[in-house]
């Protein structure tokens, strides 16, 4: 489950999970569909996506610039990711398979121009039993 927050010229993100892995999952989908429809988007194409970061606000960060480095340098949107995280010694390693197609403006029906994830009011926490993260973006 994801929902959305209002902010002065961004756009912020409230996504859930009952693992971590679900909540990451849940913040990069709804960054895919605050830039087009991820209803639309098909499971065309397989990329594997690695990052490590010291801490998980890190990761969450450089996670969802991938995402945006990759829609902006190889034109491809996902609407599906398989996501793990792991604790290695002083670092945190995300492994992901992300599932989407290129971007196809006709099709996706594009919205927002993310520009660009912030650490502006990031949290990651448990609460009640689900993980939840709260970001935002700039548009």
């Amino acid at each position: 489950m994801y929902r959305y927050f209002g902010t002065t010229a961004d756009m912020g993100v409230i996504a859930e999970g009952e693992t971590l892995e679900e909540a990451f999952r849940e913040a990069a989908r709804a960054l895919t569909n605050l830039m087009v429809d991820i209803d639309s988007v098909e499971k065309k194409i397989e990329r594997k996506i690695s990052v490590k970061s010291e801490d998980l606000y890190s990761l969450l960060y450089d996670f969802l610039t991938e995402l945006l480095v990759i829609r902006d340098s190889e034109n491809i949107v996902f609407s599906d990711f398989n996501i793990k995280i792991f604790r290695e010694n002083d670092e945190y390693r995300l492994e992901c398979i992300a599932y989407g197609e290129e971007l196809d403006r006709e099709k996706h029906k594009p919205k927002e121009e993310v520009k660009a994830i912030t650490y502006h009011k990031m949290e990651i926490e448990k609460k009640n039993g689900k993980y939840v993260i709260r970001y935002i973006v700039d548009i």
